[in-house]
């Protein structure tokens, strides 16, 4: 009798267990499902899941090989997601290690081989992109502005502006100090310090304390951009004609705040045109700045060096 009692309670247990193992199956199934429904699932907790699923697969060895076949496609659609995310946030370095792993494990992939393509040439681009930036050493600097016609010294206020008229310009820069001012990734941003010639032409009209005022003049100056943000330009203003009492010339001194957007730089400018007793003459304007970025060519060591660089995911 107290054997046949202990064989019904061991099998009562293994009965409970067996249902408590079939629970946890189904729950897993469910909890799998769940999370590769949609992308951007978390993975880590998803092999945890699976790793549960696994040690109970004798429970439905059908059911499993089903789950754990989407489970691999999931886990290999995450990671092209994953590198082409990567990708597009410029993080190359890490989208590099994560596609060498792929590689390795699906070698003969045509989908894995073609995200390789695009990654590499991608980063190459890049990393020419990035060093190129570096190299800049003159920048030829055409520019439209529209400056006030001006008014004297004491007169000058923001917020009445005398007649608007266009200026042309043109600037020849030697650029040093460049630096890396910001990033995202691997995406950066350079900036730098200028020293060069500009000269201006100006040719306007406009009424200034209630009189009408002609000024025109070539302006040739020594111009200085520090860290592509403040400037300061110092010159000699050639009068070809105008209503202020000054026959030949007049010192020009322009102060200006920069705001670059890549190959492009917006402008705020304020020029006193000065005989140092008279004449005290304050423009203020906008300026837009195209810019040609010169003697950053790539040699073949360049070339190579980004290549390696690559190849053997050391990034800089």
């Amino acid at each position: 009798m107290f054997f046949y009692f202990v064989i019904v309670l061991m099998s009562s247990s293994a009965l409970a267990q067996d249902s408590l193992q079939i629970q946890q199956f189904k729950t897993n199934i469910i909890r799998m499902d769940k999370i590769m429904s949609k992308t951007g699932g978390s993975l880590e907790h998803l092999k945890v899941i699976h790793r549960q699923l696994k040690e109970s697969a004798e429970v439905n060895q059908s059911e499993y090989n089903s789950m754990k076949k989407r489970y691999d496609e999931y886990i290999f659609n995450e990671r092209i997601l994953y590198i082409g995310e990567m990708n597009k946030m410029h993080e190359i370095e890490r989208a590099l290690v994560s596609l060498a792993i792929l590689e390795q494990e699906f070698p003969d992939d045509k989908q894995v081989k073609d995200l390789s393509k695009v990654t590499k040439e991608a980063t190459t681009e890049r990393l020419k992109k990035n060093l190129k930036e570096s190299k800049t050493s003159f920048t030829i600097e055409p520019s439209l502005s529209v400056f006030t016609i001006g008014k004297p010294l004491e007169e000058f206020t923001f917020f009445q502006s005398p007649g608007v008229n266009l200026m042309y310009g043109l600037g020849l820069y030697k650029v040093f100090n460049v630096h890396e001012s910001y990033r995202r990734g691997f995406k950066k941003k350079f900036a730098y310090s200028q020293i060069g010639l500009k000269l201006d032409y100006f040719n306007g009209t406009g009424e200034s304390v209630n009189e009408e005022v002609t000024l025109g003049y070539i302006n040739p100056q020594v111009s200085f951009i520090a860290n592509r943000s403040l400037g300061l330009d110092i010159g000699y203003a050639l009068i070809q004609k105008t209503t202020l009492p000054v026959d030949k010339g007049l010192c020009s001194f322009n102060l200006n705040a920069e705001f670059p957007i890549d190959f492009l730089s917006l402008g705020l400018n304020a020029r006193v045109l000065t005989d140092f007793n008279e004449v005290n003459h304050i423009q203020y304007g906008l300026s837009l700045k195209y810019i040609f970025k010169l003697g950053n060519q790539l040699n073949q060591a360049d070339l190579d060096s980004i290549q390696k660089s690559i190849e053997t995911i050391s990034i800089k």
